[in-house]
């Protein structure tokens, strides 16, 4: 074990003394600072937008709607104008609680009783009165709750994020409602998505939860500059890990192949060490250098994210729904644990490229063939799945993007975990055989 562990450090020497593995670190710690720079950018000028929009005359958005509804004439038009121009009049924004009872109400009174209606309730500025009042014209009970459970627990209108979580259980329950005991897979993954976006609200509420990073969007999906969060930015930097895959791919397809062309092998080989733990240091070497890199990124992205973007939100959890239960885990966890499921991949990839190297002691050949099928390889797989070739699942490329797998959102139905990690450890058990054929049973 001592001599292997020397080889292994031979072998982190030779690497660390390239040039190109010192270009291949300051890229990694370069695309950190670029993805939060750009995520900055882009947050700036949603930022600019949305006082664009803040700034603009209130009035004239009930105007708007007033010219649209003359022109449109919709049935009830002559009472929606007549109520946009009393809250125009009145100086109540459109997203205000005001002009929210204010069109939920409107259709249950004449327009000779209306106004009077509205003066009492929201002239006073009566929230709970308000609140009671939308309670009794409910259009269902998942509306109901929403306005009994802000009167239980004195949420006004305009909390911030409990407006929003309540909103969204109120819309979770229309849901499961309106599915009801339908049996269809549509319907019911609608309502298994629907209870869990009502089991985490209400968890969220319970808790005092104002944020979960759970509902961080994706940073192309976002278009607000209030969802470009520390964690936006910090889960979006998973997306590096194919760079990283890259990276470590050339190092993997020339590790064996450069002994070779440098003439050095002679050297490696006359050591009184078996063949096969040479190649196992120089497997080992590779696969630990790529979560060297990994942790690098990590470790970089916090401070990165945090300075650029902004550490508000830093210490929110992770709350989700598994096996119908809640659970909360730390963000960071949960930013170790996607890392993690991105390596697949990585390692998948080097492994491929390390025994191509070793097969055929051409580096170019190794990393050639490794970008290529990494870069394609899902591709591949969607054309395939597109044009329902069920057998695709069993090729690797269908199984390395264990994030999406856990997720449940794979290309083929009834494709889990346990079957995805069967068929990588079948390939891995694959590739290493080769290379240990090419290095260790071949003559060198």
């Amino acid at each position: 074990m001592v001599k292997f562990f020397k080889l292994v450090k031979n072998e982190y020497i030779k690497n660390l003394k390239k040039i190109s593995t010192i270009i291949m670190l300051i890229v990694i710690v370069l695309s950190a600072i670029g993805l939060s720079a750009v995520s900055a950018i882009a947050k700036h000028e949603m930022q600019s937008d949305k006082n664009i929009i803040e700034n603009a005359d209130e009035v004239s958005l009930y105007q708007e709607e007033n010219q649209w509804l003359e022109d449109t004439k919709p049935d009830g038009y002559k009472k929606d104008i007549a109520v946009n121009k009393y809250l125009e009049q009145k100086g109540f924004k459109p997203d205000s609680w005001q002009a929210a009872f204010a069109f939920n109400v409107k259709q249950n009174f004449d327009e000779s009783i209306l106004f009077a209606v509205l003066d009492d309730v929201i002239g006073g500025g009566d929230w709970k009165a308000a609140c009671r009042a939308l309670s009794d014209n409910a259009v269902n009970t998942a509306q109901k709750w929403e306005y009994e459970y802000r009167l239980e627990n004195n949420i006004p209108f305009g909390d911030s994020w409990k407006d929003e979580v309540i909103e969204s259980v109120a819309a979770a329950k229309s849901t499961i409602e309106s599915v009801g005991d339908a049996t269809d897979e549509e319907s019911a993954n609608n309502r298994a998505t629907a209870e869990d976006i009502e089991k985490v609200g209400l968890y969220r509420l319970e808790n005092n939860i104002s944020e979960n990073t759970a509902d961080a969007m994706s940073l192309f999906d976002t278009y607000e500059a209030d969802q470009v969060t520390f964690w936006t930015v910090f889960f979006q930097s998973t997306s590096l890990v194919s760079l990283i895959g890259l990276l470590i791919i050339v190092i993997a397809g020339s590790s064996v192949a450069s002994e070779f062309s440098q003439g050095t092998i002679k050297f490696l080989l006359i050591n009184p060490v078996k063949r096969w733990k040479i190649l196992m240091a120089k497997y080992f070497t590779v696969i630990s250098l790529g979560y060297v890199m990994l942790a690098l990124l990590f470790l970089i992205m916090i401070p990165a994210a945090g300075l650029i973007v902004g550490f508000d939100g830093v210490s929110a959890p992770y709350v989700y729904v598994s096996g119908g239960e809640v659970h909360e885990i730390s963000s960071f966890l949960q930013a170790i644990k996607l890392y993690l499921l991105n390596s697949v991949e990585v390692i998948v990839m080097a492994t491929f490229a390390f025994s191509l190297s070793s097969l055929f002691k051409s580096a170019a050949l190794a990393i050639g063939s490794g970008v290529f099928l990494m870069l394609s390889g899902s591709m591949i797989v969607q054309i395939l799945a597109l044009f329902k070739q069920d057998w695709a699942r069993y090729l690797i490329f269908a199984n390395t993007d264990l994030s999406v797998i856990y997720n449940g959102n794979s290309l083929f139905p009834q494709h889990s975990l346990t079957f995805a990690l069967i068929v990588i450890a079948l390939h891995m058990v694959v590739f290493l055989i080769t290379a240990w054929d090419g290095f260790v049973k071949r003559e060198c």
